[in-house]
């Protein structure tokens, strides 16, 4: 991925190897790499110049517990965990994230078991634990069987 460096506020943007031949000179109006991180924590925007232009990514569905959308609502929410980059701070955050979009049929019932069983998101002791489990429960049960049935 290309980093981009802040430059001064009006000057626009440099990619890195550009960024490195210049430092903090008034008449320039460039910052170099180290500069240009202060600039953007001072700035009060909370985000690295190389994060500052990407997209939000696009929220999950809710989930309703169809085996058919299972892999499908899973691979969505791994998306958005992996894009929101340190939003998520830990696997019980990631968890409840992704319970509280099982909000409708047997997803909300398996939801609502897992937070009112003891010790609730943090009963599983890792992200892929919970993985395995949601496969296990929400996945097709024999793949190739569904898509001989769907055809």
């Amino acid at each position: 991925m290309q980093q981009w460096f802040v430059s001064a506020p009006s000057s626009g943007l440099l990619a890195p190897a550009a960024a490195e031949r210049f430092v903090s000179a008034p008449s320039s109006g460039l910052l170099a790499p180290a500069a240009a991180e202060r600039f953007v924590s001072a700035s009060g925007l909370g985000l690295s110049a190389c994060h500052s232009k990407l997209p939000h990514p696009a929220l999950s569905d809710v989930y309703n517990g169809d085996h058919k959308a299972g892999e499908r609502f899973l691979q969505s929410c791994i998306t958005y965990i992996q894009l929101s980059g340190e939003a998520f701070t830990s696997d019980a955050l990631k968890i409840a994230w992704v319970l509280s979009y099982m909000k409708a049929g047997q997803a909300s019932t398996y939801a609502l078991h897992i937070f009112r069983c003891p010790g609730g998101v943090e009963s599983f002791s890792s992200w892929t634990e919970f993985e395995k489990e949601f496969q296990a429960e929400f996945f097709p049960l024999d793949p190739a069987k569904t898509a001989v049935l769907s055809l």
